[in-house]
């Protein structure tokens, strides 16, 4: 493949800022096919983090090795060969310099402060991931949400935070998400946000208040918390079912609780330490009448 488009072409294309006409000729030329075929496989690979720059670099003073090496030789080598290979290696690495999304994660009774390339602060909470765009930050502030988070959102352009349950939006402001299986809590704590989820009402919260979303209903309510109450150590619940209340307690302990299966439906208000599992083993199920045991560091709930 003939090295006719330079990484600055390549890049303009990957970002789809080709006009009319160059796109045009670039599709009917001899080596577009090629390319599309390297993005093609590029888009149904799964490919971990990488230090692109250092990569890079390191690839490139590899071909200009080879080049030397060949030049030096008496026999008279093909071209385009080794331009072939660089320009290939060019639109692989724009690919992931352009599209490759920057990821945080947490562990079970772990937390993670960051900032994203805004200064917009955040708080992952345990078992939790949140990645964005690696590049176009300022025209496209989204991130993705899998977990519990605290965001203090610098002003700007629109700020989304989206999720598998709904998506979160404001312009500048700090508010919790809290993203798991079968459940949705959003707390606004300044500013303001609109929280839209498929097949329901769009909601705008204030200062002071938070929307639960679980069995497709959601429901409103007021807190006074100045920050969310797991910064601090400490885990807290309005209406929040029983069931979710007991992950949270295997998250922030890292911690497998046997006999979940015995445990009937109900809602929990209240709050736990992260300072001492026995406690907080009996803050929740003392207070819902649900038998357990505790023994060896091992939790496991009984038959009722």
């Amino acid at each position: 493949m003939a090295q006719k488009y330079d990484d600055t072409f390549l890049a303009r294309w990957l970002a789809d800022e080709l006009s009319e006409n160059e796109l045009k000729n670039f599709q009917e030329s001899e080596d577009y096919e090629q390319y599309e075929h390297i993005i093609n496989t590029l888009d149904s690979a799964e490919y971990p983090e990488i230090d692109i720059n250092s990569n890079y670099a390191k690839t490139l003073a590899k071909i200009e090795l080879e080049k030397a090496k060949e030049s030096n030789k008496s026999r008279s080598l093909n071209p385009y060969w080794l331009s072939g290979i660089a320009a290939s290696l060019v639109l692989v690495f724009s690919y992931l310099l352009f599209f490759q999304n920057i990821t945080y994660t947490t562990q079970l009774a772990e937390q993670l402060d960051f900032n994203l390339p805004d200064n917009s602060q955040v708080t992952l909470n345990a078992d939790s991931k949140v990645s964005h765009k690696r590049f176009g930050w300022k025209d496209n502030r989204v991130v993705d949400l899998t977990g519990e988070a605290y965001f203090k959102v610098e002003k700007g352009q629109k700020f989304e935070v989206k999720t598998a349950q709904g998506i979160v939006s404001v312009l500048g402001t700090q508010f919790t998400v809290n993203s798991r299986e079968n459940f949705f809590n959003v707390i606004c704590y300044e500013g303001k946000v609109k929280v839209e989820i498929p097949n329901q009402k769009e909601v705008i919260l204030t200062k002071g208040k938070a929307l639960s979303f679980k069995n497709n209903k959601t429901s409103a309510y007021t807190l006074e918390s100045e920050k969310p109450s797991w910064i601090d150590k400490q885990s807290s619940f309005y209406n929040a079912p029983i069931i979710e209340v007991i992950n949270e307690l295997e998250r922030q302990f890292n911690i497998k609780i046997d006999g979940k299966a015995n445990v009937k439906p109900g809602n929990f208000t209240g709050r736990f330490s992260h300072d001492n599992l026995e406690t907080a083993l009996k803050t929740i199920f003392v207070s819902m009448n649900i038998p357990f045991s505790f023994e060896d560091n091992k939790v496991k709930i009984q038959k009722y």
